[in-house]
This record gives structure tokens, sequence and C-alpha cells, in this order.
């Protein structure tokens, strides 16, 4: 009997052993199987390869294209990038492209952007166009409509509380210019001055420049300046947003009507892309959402233009 259990004690013992042993064979099989060797790495997919990299490094090709919108600084560059935040967003959604929004201080700057093929679309001021030898070098591809016009002005203002009502009544004072390339701030009120045989040196006390309209419109608001020559679409703008500019200034002169500032695209843009645009534009005031941008920048819609009439 002692015999017996002895037996089945050693028999139990060995079979014990023996479990242990073959849990610890495959507990380190397996440990060499999930091991790395690294001198026996073998070759990523192709499709893995594609995986990673996309996920790791973008090749500049594939890397999407940004698209450059230049707002000419019609409005202080604050202004314009608020106002045209939304605008921005609408186009690169139409495009399926992030947009940039590029401003410069002056007209010219943005004119040698555009010549160099460095912005894809831009506001800019007829002035700009005219003057800024962009003629054969950019392509005009909608214009927009405000108010119901294509058209707008120059309208020469003045320090409300003052008595200045005429040209006559700035002779001595201190009057601003926006800049040099600007149709409504320079050009037309220069060649008004010159018609009328006033040389704007000896005729005022002194001439300033603000580079851009909305900045002419305060300084004659605060009393800086005592009359400006402004564009008429960013002085309804400004007139209707700042208090200070309806209370302080007042149009003493109104100029002939002029092609409204237009929208351009360089002649080195892709003819696929610039047909998106034109389309996106010429169809904006016909969506729900594209309506509601442009009636925040005071703007109907887009329309065709009339090249021959930017000479």
């Amino acid at each position: 009997m002692k015999r017996k259990t002895i037996f089945h004690i050693v028999l139990a013992v060995i079979i014990i052993f023996a479990f242990i042993f073959a849990i610890y064979f495959i507990h380190k099989n397996n440990s060499a199987k999930d091991a790395i060797n690294l001198n026996k790495l073998s070759p990523v997919s192709e499709i893995n390869k594609r995986a990673l990299s996309l996920r790791t490094r973008a090749k500049p090709s594939e890397a999407p294209q940004t698209f450059n919108l230049a707002i000419a600084s019609m409005m202080s560059p604050v202004a314009n990038i608020e106002a045209y935040k939304p605008f921005a967003r609408y186009i690169g959604r139409a495009l399926h492209m992030p947009v940039k929004i590029i401003q410069k201080r002056t007209y010219l700057a943005v004119n040698n952007l555009l010549i160099k093929n460095k912005i894809d679309l831009a506001f800019i001021c007829t002035g700009a166009y005219v003057y800024g030898g962009l003629k054969n070098k950019v392509k005009i591809i909608a214009v927009p409509v405000i108010d119901g016009r294509k058209t707008y002005q120059a309208y020469i203002i003045a320090h409300k509380p003052s008595n200045v009502e005429s040209i006559e009544d700035l002779k001595g004072k201190i009057f601003a210019f926006t800049e040099p390339l600007s149709n409504t701030g320079y050009e037309y009120p220069v060649g008004f001055f010159k018609e009328n045989g006033i040389n704007p040196k000896t005729y005022f006390k002194r001439v300033i420049f603000t580079y851009n309209h909305t900045d002419s419109i305060k300084a004659v608001a605060s009393g800086i300046a005592d009359g400006a020559s402004v564009d008429s679409i960013v002085y309804s703008y400004t007139f209707e947003k700042y208090k200070s500019v309806r209370l302080h200034t007042k149009i003493i002169l109104k100029s002939p009507l002029f092609p409204i500032p237009p929208i351009v695209m360089p002649d080195g843009v892709n003819k696929v892309l610039r047909t998106k645009v034109e389309k996106i534009l010429l169809g904006m005031s016909k969506n729900p959402k594209g309506r509601l941008i442009l009636k925040k920048l005071n703007i109907n819609g887009f329309a065709a233009p009339d090249i021959s009439r930017y000479k």
C-alpha cells in the first residue's frame, strides 16, 4: 500500500515538472518569435511605404497649394483682413485649397507681386491697373457691383465743423492724398487741380500721403487734415461704420464716374484655375452663403468686366 502511494506521489511530481517544463519551452519559443532581429529586417511593402511617406513627409508636389489673395490697401489693413476673411474662406472651400490673405502698404508692392506671379487673385485700385504697369500682365476677371453700379467716384471731403465749403476754402490748409497710384486718392485730384491752375505744393500749407483711404478719411474727421480726396466706396463704408466720420466729415466735391476697381489674376495663373475662380465669383450672389458674405462687404455681386473702360 505504501509502495503504491509512493509511486503515485513520484508520478505526480514527474507530471508536474513535465508540465512546468512544457510551459517554459512554449513561452521561450514565442518570445523568440516576437523578438526583432535588427539584422534580419524584411523590406517594407510598397503600400506601407506609401502610407509612411504620406504621414511623415509629403513631397513638395503633393503638398496642398496655397491660394494667395491680395487686398489693396484701399481701407486700413485691419479693416481689410476682418472684412475679407469670410470671403477668403468661401473661395478656399470652393477651390478645396487653403487661402492666404496678403496685404502690402502700397499699390505698387501689390502690382510687383502680381507681375511676378506671386499672387493668384487681387482686389486692386483702378489707378493701380491703369497707371501701374499691369496692362498685358494681368487679366481683369470680374468687377464688383455696388449699389447696382459698376462705377465709383472720388469724393473731396473736408472737416465738417470747419467753414470749408469749396476747393478755394482749402487754400493754405493741409490736404491728404492717398498714394501715388490711387485713381481717386491722387490721379483725379491732381488732374483737377492742374485744370484749375492749382499747384498743390504751393496752394496748400502742407500735403500728406496716408497710403489708404480709411486713414485719409480719419485724418479729416480728426482734424489732422483739412481736406482729402478719397474713394467713394470706402467713404460710404466708413461713413456707415464710424460715428466720427458721420459727425466730422462732409463732401465738398464729387468727381465724374470711373469704372469700379477691378479683380485681377496674373497671366501666369493656370487657365483651369482662372476659369474656376471666375465661375465662383460670378455665381457668388446666387449662393445663400455667398450672398451673406457679399452683404457684409457692401457688394451686390460680381459681374463680367467691360475691359474697354479700363484705359
